[in-house]
């Protein structure tokens, strides 16, 4: 008989820093289910709307610090990817589909059930597409520039935004056309992550490496205009990363000539030559 697998020692910060992610996501859960039990008026309600979306965006800062740590510190691991995604699950699959419940509830759009079932439908996707990650993802850094689907922070980052245009748009109530809208964006969010569209990793695309000047003053730019009116810019950046998905794919589609187009550009003596140049 074969000795049972004995897992090595845990790296403490990175693994801590995850932890912290899930103890964030946790934290949002609880924060939506008192929302029905605790908020009996709209402004204690919605209060506790926004303090769930702090602690999941907390949890995607823990997020964004933990693989970079771990891979800084070459400290990599099958055990971090693993509970990474655990947390990952519980802060960008069960807190932003519990968040859309409760406002789709609110809105009156959808009954209950329905809300209840495109809730377990985007946790499910968030789910798969963090399993399939797992599956298919080395541990390098070469390997995080772009994602196969949707990254689920993203998605995550996408609901919150909604949300937080929803209370934007009426505060004292949080009932506005973009509550009426969520139970039909929130599972097309959740499919997306399940695609095989490609989207760059953000974080890297800006942060990573070296940048000229300009693109420093560009960012800070950028970052001040969508701070200026975060309720209209930030979910009009969200809903412009996620729709990148599958607008890259539609534009290598166009570009790409159909298989008889290529085999006559390759026939052609004009063209060979321009290759050879």
């Amino acid at each position: 008989m074969n000795a049972a697998r004995r897992m090595k020692p845990v790296e403490m910060l990175p693994t801590l820093i995850t932890l912290g992610n899930l103890f964030c996501g946790f934290l949002a859960i609880a924060y939506l289910t008192d929302s029905n039990h605790l908020g009996n008026t709209d402004p204690v309600r919605i209060s506790l709307y926004q303090k769930a979306m702090w602690c999941v965006l907390l949890a995607m800062i823990f997020d964004a610090l933990d693989g970079k740590i771990a891979r800084m510190v070459g400290a990599a691991s099958d055990f971090g990817a693993q509970i990474d995604s655990l947390s990952d699950v519980i802060s960008f699959g069960a807190a932003p589909a519990l968040l859309f419940k409760v406002m789709a509830e609110t809105s009156g759009v959808v009954s209950p059930k329905i809300a209840l079932v495109l809730a377990v439908v985007y946790v499910a996707c968030a789910a798969l597409r963090l399993a399939r990650f797992n599956v298919e993802t080395d541990v390098g850094e070469e390997h995080h520039k772009y994602f196969k689907g949707l990254p689920s922070p993203a998605a995550a980052a996408c609901v919150l935004a909604l949300g937080y245009l929803n209370i934007s748009l009426d505060n004292e109530s949080a009932k506005s056309w973009v509550g009426a809208a969520m139970p039909f964006l929130v599972p097309a969010i959740g499919f997306l992550m399940t695609s095989r569209f490609r989207y760059v990793h953000a974080t890297n695309a800006l942060f990573g490496g070296r940048k000229t000047f300009g693109f420093l003053v560009l960012l800070v730019f950028i970052g001040a205009l969508v701070f200026s009116r975060a309720d209209i810019l930030l979910p009009c950046v969200m809903v412009l990363y996620v729709a990148s998905g599958p607008i890259g794919w539609l534009k290598s589609k166009w570009r790409r000539p159909s298989p008889g187009l290529e085999s006559s550009r390759r026939a052609s003596p004009e063209d060979a030559d321009d290759e050879v140049i």
